[in-house]
């Protein structure tokens, strides 16, 4: 895409396409923003800018929302992962009987979502006026970027009801865009085999009109793609799974990063920390589809991102470690955490020894510090623990062990070292994922075997012991899948998808048992504020919330 270095953005525009939807009116524009559209949507340059907001909103998930990301609604509560450092919004995840339809990370979300909806609604309806000025030089130079604008719209809306359809089910599809003339107040719930339709229609044109590999910082033809092939498998549509799973992976493009490579590659590590150490393509990492580009604190559109304050244990809570100078414990820690969510033992304890995902490089197992002032030396002063009687043994664990892929220390300022948010790039969506997906398609179509060959890939990468044919079932997928992806993944969009996400939360998070969480959790409540808005029509609740 033409003159995109950086996914940054004047806040005037991410002001225009995020000012149109409030708590209860989540399909409302404020008509005067329209003046604001009609000057900008007039060329190409104009639609890259109002596309770079909508890409600002899509990092807004890795912000700071209700003491958590955004993410973390996908993700605590699953079989993988469960509220340590709790907070208001997030406690009823470990305890379902207290979530309501006036949670406030559950109706932030979706407001969230719909904002994304109608800014790539904005731009694929602009974008069919015959006025624009596509700035190619010629027809078919224009109608190139054209399609191009469009193909990044339609990626990003079926990646917001994607969220939608996993978290809430049937859910309004709006596919128009929403000003003073169309507001409506009348809307109904959509089936998921709606939503999914139009998912499909809009991953297929991204698809097909967008390159492989695109700008750093943007979705490309292989994150649509590996999408289409996921949703493909929520459709029933195994052979169509594969074939997009394949066409990405055997593409050439991408591949697994096998090899040690990037800054840290002369330390001691591994090939699989070094994926995270080296976010960016242009850092020779060739596994990453998506990455979010960031940039530090003083540059217009930065974000604040919480995935370390999210992910990474309160160390410097515990009664041995909370007696040292806290900024130089942090320096060489891996930075500040509030451990607001953890990893569950049973996830932990999936991997192998052996396998090099659960390795001192990968998973926090001790901590360090500096013996002189040089820091030279160091000597370890803590070690984790998975330690537990109860249940309630599990609140605030200051010494859980943690997954290392968040880490961050501010690179100028030593200082700021108990900051709780980060400045850097970071992985959104990488190879090992289409793996993964691929492998579960071929399953289900019978091909054991070929299936095997695409975990093996993953974990001879890791160390791993290989598998055979025989051991490939949708629970040894469904570990690998933590084991490979924790953290990353929105977990509970596959259990949800799998129809496994009661059963293993009782299973296998240690908080929680069949009275505190139900078969009907597996979706979130509409939020109150917008069933009480939606006037003209009633909107119906998810069944088991009684508001």
């Amino acid at each position: 895409m033409k003159d995109m270095k950086k996914i940054l953005i004047l806040l005037t525009i991410g002001l225009f396409l995020t000012v149109s939807c409030n708590e209860d009116t989540f399909l409302e524009e404020d008509p005067k923003d329209d003046i604001f559209a009609d000057n900008l949507f007039v060329d190409y340059d104009g639609f890259v800018n109002g596309l770079n907001a909508i890409y600002s909103l899509v990092r807004d998930e890795r912000e700071s929302s209700n003491n958590v990301t955004r993410a973390a609604l996908w993700q605590m509560g699953t079989d993988n992962a469960f509220v340590n450092n709790g907070a208001g919004a997030t406690d009823p995840f470990n305890d379902y009987t207290d979530l309501n339809s006036e949670n406030s990370l559950v109706s932030s979300n979706f407001n969230w979502l719909y904002r994304i909806i109608n800014a790539s609604n904005l731009i694929i309806n602009r974008a069919e006026n015959s006025s624009v000025d596509w700035m190619g030089g010629n027809d078919d130079a224009n109608v190139e970027n054209q399609n191009e604008i469009i193909a990044h719209a339609k990626l990003l809306r079926a990646w917001a009801y994607r969220h939608l359809r996993y978290g809430w089910g049937a859910v309004p599809l709006s596919l128009e865009e929403i000003d003073g003339t169309t507001y409506r107040n009348d809307w109904e719930r959509n089936s998921v085999e709606e939503i999914n339709a139009q998912m499909e229609l809009d991953l297929t044109f991204a698809r097909d009109y967008l390159d492989m590999k695109e700008e750093t910082g943007f979705g490309n033809g292989a994150v649509a793609g590996t999408m289409l092939a996921e949703l493909y498998l929520d459709m029933g549509e195994d052979e169509k799974a594969a074939t997009e799973a394949l066409k990405v992976i055997n593409d050439g493009t991408y591949e697994l990063m096998t090899e040690r490579f990037g800054v840290n590659a002369a330390e001691d590590g591994n090939a699989y920390s070094d994926v995270f150490d080296n976010p960016n393509p242009g850092d020779g990492n060739k596994e990453v589809l998506w990455v979010l580009n960031n940039a530090y604190q003083d540059v217009v559109g930065s974000s604040y991102i919480y995935m370390k304050n999210t992910w990474i244990t309160y160390y410097a809570k515990d009664k041995v470690l909370k007696k040292l100078e806290l900024d130089t414990l942090y320096t060489y820690n891996g930075g500040k955490g509030a451990g607001r969510i953890s990893v569950s033992d049973a996830a932990f304890n999936w991997y192998e020894e052996e396998d090099d995902r659960y390795s001192e490089y990968n998973v926090k197992k001790y901590y360090i510090y500096p013996t002189d002032g040089t820091a030279t030396e160091f000597e370890v002063v803590g070690t984790t623990n998975m330690d537990y009687s109860d249940e309630s043994d599990l609140e605030d664990h200051f010494l859980w062990p943690w997954v290392r892929k968040w880490e961050y220390n501010d690179p100028y300022v030593f200082e700021n070292a108990s900051r709780a948010g980060q400045y850097d790039d970071q992985i959104f969506m990488r190879l090992a994922e289409t793996y993964l997906i691929a492998a579960e398609a071929l399953m289900n179509q019978g091909n054991n075997a070929l299936a095997a060959d695409y975990l093996n890939a993953l974990r001879r990468r890791s160390n791993a012991s290989e598998i055979e044919a025989t051991d490939v079932t949708l629970e040894f997928i469904l570990q690998e899948r933590s084991r490979e992806l924790v953290t990353e993944e929105y977990r509970k969009h596959t259990l949800v998808r799998t129809g496994k996400f009661y059963e293993w939360a009782i299973k296998y998070n240690p908080r929680l048992d069949a009275t505190k969480v139900f078969e009907y959790n597996e979706l979130f409540p509409i939020p109150q504020g917008i069933i009480d808005s939606n006037t003209g029509a009633v909107m119906e609740q998810n069944p088991g919330y009684s508001k």
